[in-house]
């Protein structure tokens, strides 16, 4: 079969072939063909070419011209490549000139049959573009955008504080590069991460939330409270509590508010024994002695601080064990 004039898509390759007695061939251009001097070459030129062979067998020739006519793929273009932050949409605009398109992966997106759709990818993710056309080339075009998800940011402010009025507090941030804390009252500086608090009289208590961002621009919000202590620095002990499992007062434990450290907190039974020693703030006794649930009974305690100034604080009293 004696090969027609073709069309191929622009860029392609395409095989060569005529029907022919010759024992040497010589087609033209050369530069357009991967061998000139063969029957059948591939025509790699991938551009609208005519091409000439000549076949001889002797002082006999003969001749043939082909056209190879190329046609442009359909373009397709993704758009930019874009960075957003963890939990963010990425707003897509793509184009091209075929008849349809489509997107993949397009389980993310939301309006995935338009040419902007929007990407909600949970990490990293390279969207492809793809066009098609029923009248030129008919093989597909592809383009890809990469949108790039920036880590989580983990934000952190500590724990919630309990001071006394005049005791400066320092506050610190944890997760980011900068960091805005509102409200701004009793803050040195709402613009750090770590500000000094200090407290009058009409505080009760602040809830302060800490906005932090990375390097990107990109935040996520935690919050931590003061509680303000209208009383000198002091440790309180409850006068009871009630270790049943229920979630409520299950555990003694001494509450300190204005105190820099606690050198010791004890706690005593009636005999004199020693039955429960801490030195950390908020860290009590469960009404265990030895694995062992107590028995409803008085118990002396005895603790020793030093206040946010570094003066010594020394209280003792009872408290009981109620089953």
């Amino acid at each position: 079969n004696e090969m027609a004039d073709t069309t191929i898509c622009r860029t392609d390759q395409a095989q060569l072939h005529i029907q022919s007695d010759g024992l040497k061939f010589k087609w033209t251009p050369a530069a357009a063909v991967d061998n000139p001097t063969i029957q059948n070459p591939i025509a790699i030129a991938g551009t609208t070419i005519l091409y000439n062979v000549v076949a001889t067998i002797g002082s006999c020739s003969a001749t043939k011209d082909i056209l190879i006519n190329t046609v442009p793929y359909p373009k397709a273009n993704a758009g930019p490549d874009t960075t957003i932050c963890y939990n963010t949409p990425a707003y897509l605009h793509g184009s091209h000139d075929g008849s349809s398109f489509s997107w993949t992966p397009s389980s993310s997106m939301v309006n995935a049959n338009t040419l902007s759709p929007v990407a909600y990818p949970a990490r990293s993710t390279s969207y492809i573009l793809t066009s098609t056309d029923n009248i030129g080339c008919p093989k597909p075009s592809r383009d890809t955008v990469l949108v790039t998800v920036l880590p989580q940011i983990r934000p952190y402010a500590g724990n919630d504080t309990l001071v006394v009025v005049g005791q400066p507090v320092q506050l610190n941030a944890e997760g980011g590069v900068n960091y805005i804390w509102t409200p701004s009252i009793g803050l040195n500086n709402p613009s750090i991460k770590n500000p000094i608090g200090l407290y009058g009289a009409e505080v009760d208590s602040i809830r302060y939330t800490v906005q932090v961002f990375n390097a990107a621009g990109c935040f996520d919000t935690t919050g931590v409270t003061v509680v303000v202590f209208k009383t000198n620095p002091y440790v309180f002990v409850p006068t009871g509590f009630t270790p049943n499992g229920d979630g409520r007062n299950d555990v003694l434990l001494p509450v300190a508010v204005g105190v820099k450290k606690i050198n010791y907190f004890r706690l005593f039974n009636r005999w004199g024994q020693l039955i429960f020693s801490t030195t950390a703030n908020g860290h009590g006794w469960d009404g265990r002695l030895g694995g062992v649930p107590q028995t409803t009974n008085v118990y002396v305690w005895m603790v020793e601080a030093e206040d946010y100034s570094g003066k010594r604080i020394f209280l003792k009293g009872t408290t009981t064990l109620i089953r």
